[in-house]
């Protein structure tokens, strides 16, 4: 009898030991990271059978760059097929109404969020609601970098407009024409962060050449018609143009010549941002010298592995992952429609 209690005081003592080690406070200082940061650290881990619900809302539905983030994110869902994805947005870029609907879905308690942001300034208080009621919220595209958003995936937007300035001067060598003149940029929505940041890399390369006279900077307000009609009017105002920035595709969204209709192909130099299927005939035909291609499919597919990880495997995040760019000119355009058609859009294991 005595042997009898003797192991099962002993057998307590164990069990009450693990409890012990296992409710243990975590080491400060050094160690692993921790799982994720901010508020979702120390939560249960989800198990991959639980059907997740994110939300993907980027700045605006209607823009093509969107509408191929929202295939990605699908294509995403259906590779982990325990997701559903709601794919919704204003349909014009309207921050108060992404605002709203963003609020809407953290009533709905979606189990994270993917945004693009109109202007990342006035998205911080609903991004930090969104964090504060426990949905992981990553931002692309467009940033919120002020806000408690988990990481941002993207580009690194003044770069991106470095290499347009860069491109520009190229273009400007190609065509026998020196690196001054009248130049003009074309943005989207005016406060738009990641398109100022593009502004600001185009301003850091021409404040070296000296020659080049910007025009006061149009803003279409990611609206197709507007675009064309501000580059059309710019055209016929300053017939002496020398070369245009789109800093987002905008115009290039119109079928062409669209904006470029009443000049010869290569009288000004032209660089736009973007590559979707109706910006290549600018390029094939030489109203365009080169695209820079954001890997806007990507968007939505890495944004949803994103908050998966995040979710389930509880992966720590670094605050800015690259998406990468590519740059489609003449000599390459129909190697990447190929890409495109064939929906070719993840790199290479």
């Amino acid at each position: 009898m005595r042997h009898h209690v003797t192991g099962l005081i002993v057998a307590i003592v164990l069990v009450l030991g693990l409890l012990v080690v296992g409710c243990g406070k975590p080491r400060e200082g050094g160690g692993e990271a921790p799982p994720i940061p901010g508020a979702f650290q120390g939560k249960a881990p989800t198990t991959t059978s639980k059907h997740m619900q994110f939300g993907l809302v980027p700045k605006l539905l209607n823009n093509p760059v969107f509408e191929i983030a929202g295939d990605g994110a699908k294509a995403a869902a259906a590779e982990m097929g325990n997701l559903d994805v709601t794919f919704t947005a204003p349909d014009t870029a309207d921050t108060a109404k992404q605002i709203q609907i963003i609020e809407g879905l953290i009533d709905k308690k979606v189990d994270g969020l993917a945004i693009s942001c109109n202007q990342g300034d006035a998205l911080i208080s609903v991004i930090n609601k969104a964090v504060d009621a426990g949905i992981p919220t990553i931002t692309f595209d467009s940033d919120s970098p002020k806000s408690k958003r988990l990481t941002y995936y993207g580009i690194d937007s003044k770069q991106a407009g470095v290499k347009q300035a860069e491109l520009l001067i190229e273009a400007f060598k190609s065509m026998g024409m020196k690196p001054e003149g009248k130049v003009v940029l074309q943005s989207g929505v005016a406060g738009a962060p990641n398109l100022e940041d593009r502004i600001d890399g185009v301003k850091s390369v021409f404040a070296k050449y000296p020659g080049i006279k910007m025009l006061e900077t149009l803003y279409c307000d990611d609206d197709t018609a507007k675009a064309v009609t501000e580059l059309k009017d710019t055209l016929r105002a300053n017939p002496d143009l020398k070369g245009i920035i789109l800093v987002g595709g905008w115009a290039m969204f119109a079928q062409a010549p669209g904006a470029f209709e009443d000049i010869k192909p290569g009288k000004v130099a032209v660089i736009s941002f973007d590559a979707l299927p109706s910006e290549w005939d600018y390029v094939r035909n030489g109203y365009c010298y080169a695209l820079v291609a954001q890997r806007c499919w990507m968007w939505g597919y890495q944004s949803m592995k994103i908050l998966h990880d995040i979710v389930v495997d509880k992966k720590p995040q670094p605050k800015f992952i690259d998406s990468g760019l590519d740059i489609v000119t003449k000599a390459t355009v129909e190697q990447y429609a190929t890409k495109w058609k064939t929906k070719q859009f993840k790199p290479a294991q």
